[in-house]
């Protein structure tokens, strides 16, 4: 797939706030020469301390909006975009991220944590004999108020 993608430009980023967990590093554009297809502005990006390609937007685009090209960020095809992309970023002189700081990598391990921790939870089949056990105890005590005040 490699040999079918070519690079035919780059636009660098030169000031990405490292500091945040999404940075865009780079604007690309990408020939597919099998289909005869171009894709202008398709981003290199780092995404929580992870280099991905993500798919051109479509231009005048509201937040929500589908894009009209979308593609899997970890599928064969976009690492194939991102090796392209990130090998011309490199050679026009483009800025590595720098390694995370100790608080950033605190926050990225506390982040997965409660993912894995949410996700356990989640998988549990829901218990509800306690929720059904009360609402009976709830009606119980209805029906006998209503018996006592109708008499």
């Amino acid at each position: 797939m490699n040999n079918q993608i070519k690079l035919l430009g780059v636009n660098i980023q030169r000031a990405p706030a490292w500091d945040r967990s999404f940075a865009i590093m780079a604007f690309g554009d990408v020939a597919i020469e099998p289909m005869a297809m171009t894709l202008r502005g398709c981003a290199l990006v780092r995404l929580n301390g992870n280099i991905v390609a993500l798919p051109p937007k479509v231009p005048g685009a509201k937040p929500g909006d589908l894009g009209a090209i979308q593609w899997d960020a970890r599928s064969e095809f976009a690492q194939a975009v991102r090796d392209k992309m990130l090998a011309g970023y490199e050679a026009l002189g483009g800025q590595m991220p720098p390694d995370p700081t100790k608080k950033q990598t605190n926050g990225m391990n506390a982040a997965r944590r409660y993912a894995e921790k949410v996700k356990a939870t989640t998988d549990e089949p829901a218990n509800d004999n306690e929720a059904v056990a009360g609402l009976h105890r709830t009606l119980g005590i209805e029906t006998e108020e209503a018996y006592r005040a109708c008499g």
